[in-house]
């Protein structure tokens, strides 16, 4: 008799999904597809976030052994692209239309504004000036967490 019963009792996890209904099974079988993707998702987060703190700390290498803030410009320039790079090179681009005449272009690349005080230029901004600047390098930085976003909600 005790043989009968213990039979006819699930004893192990495997044991009570296959003796499951059709319906608890199919119900199981989605739980265990979503449990996958999830952390398939929680990985490749995991990745890219490491990815990007691996950037920033050779951006921020670079940038503190730089002498000027030219050199720490063109060196960022050279390093793999990251988010770093891009909020400095936005930075850059909008105090160089900003003040056009307190950057000197440089002749090696005519589109790369170079960072050191052309002859007489002032390079003080204005309080209205800083609040543009504040408010692009805040643009350029909701982007960048919007790209780095996807999958995480």
């Amino acid at each position: 008799m005790l043989l009968q019963v213990r039979g006819a009792i699930p004893t192990t996890p495997w044991e009570l999904v296959l003796t499951s209904s059709r319906e608890t099974q199919f119900v199981l079988a989605v739980l265990a597809v979503f449990s996958l993707v999830s952390w398939y998702l929680i990985v490749l987060k995991w990745w890219q976030f490491r990815r990007m703190r691996q950037l920033s700390d050779r951006f921020l290498a670079e940038v503190e052994k730089a002498p000027r803030l030219e050199d720490a410009y063109h060196a960022a320039m050279r390093l793999p692209p990251s988010p770093y790079n891009r909020l400095l090179r936005e930075g850059v681009h909008f105090f160089s239309e900003l003040k056009p005449g307190s950057l000197k272009a440089r002749a090696s690349a005519p589109d790369v504004a170079a960072l050191s005080p052309g002859p007489g230029a002032t390079t003080a901004l204005t309080t209205t000036q800083l609040e543009a600047f504040r408010m692009v390098l805040a643009k350029e930085v909701a982007a960048e967490r919007d790209m780095a976003a996807p999958f995480i909600p």
